[in-house]
């Protein structure tokens, strides 16, 4: 996984609903994953690793990933399976933690492009590198009931972010359905 995504993907959301006691400036990355990682996840969160498997998105990409999906953060709420991410936010304030970690990591003025078939909010989100070492990446957001889903999927080599939109949709049609 790329070093933005894991950044992105576990640090912040402390910060966002103020469980981190230090400001997340003085912070290194690395520590805000750590505590971002340990943080505590509402009663109803899932598990996200229960929602993908390795199957489903060597099928949706056509590419092996492999590694088997791996949960990250208490809970489970992160899974990494090795092109890409899932993020389960949970709770009445999941959107909002969502889009606070975009903020956090200075990505929420990135364009959002909305999308039909995922609910009313739902959106593809292609965040600039930071560096040249950092790849393409591209994310779809949707909104389930109480729970916020944020797919992400590195784009090969030479492809822009945008060429992993079918294969998101195709992920999030099958995470959509297992949730219900």
């Amino acid at each position: 996984m790329k070093t933005q995504l894991t950044t992105l993907a576990c640090a912040g959301l402390a910060a966002a609903v103020g469980l981190s006691p230090t400001p997340a400036a003085a912070q290194n990355p690395r520590a805000q994953s750590e505590k971002e990682l340990s943080r505590n996840v509402p009663a109803d969160s899932i598990r996200a690793c229960s929602l993908i498997t390795r199957a489903d998105v060597t099928k949706a990409t056509g590419s092996n990933p492999y590694v088997d999906p791996e949960p990250a953060g208490e809970g489970g709420w992160i899974c990494n399976f090795g092109i890409g991410e899932l993020k389960v936010y949970s709770g009445p304030n999941a959107w909002e933690a969502w889009e606070a970690t975009l903020k956090r990591f200075k990505k929420d003025q990135a364009p959002q492009t909305p999308v039909s078939g995922f609910g009313e909010r739902a959106y593809f989100v292609y965040p600039k590198p930071d560096n040249a070492s950092q790849g393409n990446v591209a994310f779809l957001v949707a909104k389930s009931g109480n729970h916020t889903l944020a797919l992400s999927l590195d784009a090969p080599e030479g492809k822009s972010a945008d060429s992993m939109r079918p294969a998101l949709e195709s992920l999030m049609k099958l995470l959509l359905a297992r949730l219900r």
